[in-house]
C-alpha cells in the first residue's frame, strides 16, 4: 500500500488557515477551486503556506481545460485532483495536460513558482513529470466500469471516490453509508492497492479514517477546512450552553 496520507478540503480562501492546518499535522490540503471563492491569488498564496511547513498542496481544478490547469501547474502545487471525470478519454486528457513532452503537451514558462523563476535545468522537463501527482475523482456509476484501465495509466497517481456525488448517481442523494457507494469504494481501494497507486476517499472521525485504511485506502480527507472550524465551535457552545 502506498504511504498513508491524511489532509483536508480547503474551501476557506486563506493561506493562515492553510498553514494552521499543515502546522496542525495535516500531510496536504486541497484547494478547491471548483467550488467555493478561491482565485489564483490566494491559491497560490495558499500554496506557500502549505510547502512552508514541508506539507503538500493540491488543487482541485473546475474542468479539464488547458487555461485551467497550465495556471494550475505555474503555482508549484504538488499536484491536481480532476473532478467530473467520466472514463479513460478524461484521464488521457489531463496527463496530455499535466506532462510535458514526451509524455503530454504542457505549457513551459520558467518565470513562475514552478519554474524557479530562472533557466531551468536540462532535467527539470524528467522530475516534473514525475513530481507532479495527477488525481481523478470519480463521482458517476460508469467510470468504476474502467478502473483497470485509469489504473493502466502510469502517470495517474490517485483515484478518489467522490462519495456524495456517487451517492446522487447511483438514486441515493447524500447516502454516503449506503452498501452501493461502500461496495465501489472497497473495489477502488483494493484495485487501486494492487496497482501500487493511491485510492482516496473523505471520513469524518477517526473511527472512520481506521476503517478506510483497513480496506486500502491511503490518501484520507478528513472533513473540509470550514466544517472542521465550525464542528469545533458548535460542539463547544452547545456543550455550555446545554449542560
Amino acid at each position: 500500500m502506498e504511504k498513508i496520507q491524511i489532509g483536508t478540503w480547503a474551501e476557506m480562501p486563506s493561506a493562515y488557515v492553510t498553514n494552521v492546518m499543515a502546522k496542525a499535522g495535516f500531510d496536504f490540503s486541497i484547494m478547491d477551486m471548483e467550488h467555493g471563492i478561491i482565485d489564483f491569488g490566494l491559491a497560490q498564496n495558499m500554496v506557500f503556506a502549505a510547502h512552508a511547513e514541508g506539507k503538500q498542496a493540491y488543487i482541485r481544478v473546475p474542468a479539464i481545460e488547458e487555461s485551467w490547469v497550465t495556471r494550475t501547474l505555474d503555482t508549484g502545487c504538488d499536484g491536481i485532483i480532476f473532478p467530473q471525470v467520466k472514463g479513460v478519454e478524461d484521464a488521457k486528457e489531463a496527463v496530455r495536460l499535466c506532462c510535458f513532452s514526451p509524455e503530454g503537451e504542457r505549457g513551459f514558462n520558467p518565470f513562475v513558482p514552478c519554474g524557479g523563476y530562472h533557466k531551468v535545468s536540462s532535467d527539470y522537463f524528467e522530475k516534473e513529470n514525475k513530481r507532479i501527482k495527477i488525481g481523478l475523482i470519480l463521482e458517476g456509476r460508469e467510470v468504476f466500469t474502467q478502473l483497470d484501465e485509469l489504473l493502466n495509466i502510469p502517470q495517474i497517481s490517485l483515484l478518489y471516490v467522490g462519495q456524495y456525488d456517487l451517492s446522487i448517481a447511483l438514486g441515493i442523494p447524500g447516502d454516503v453509508s449506503n452498501q452501493k457507494v461502500l461496495d465501489l469504494m472497497s473495489l477502488t481501494a483494493k484495485k487501486a492497492a494492487g496497482a501500487g497507486k493511491s485510492a482516496g476517499c473523505m471520513v469524518h472521525s477517526v473511527n472512520e479514517a481506521k476503517e478506510v485504511i483497513k480496506q486500502g485506502f491511503s490518501f484520507v480527507v478528513y472533513k473540509v477546512d470550514c466544517g472542521i472550524l465550525y464542528d469545533c465551535v458548535h460542539e463547544f457552545t452547545e456543550g455550555v450552553r446545554n449542560d
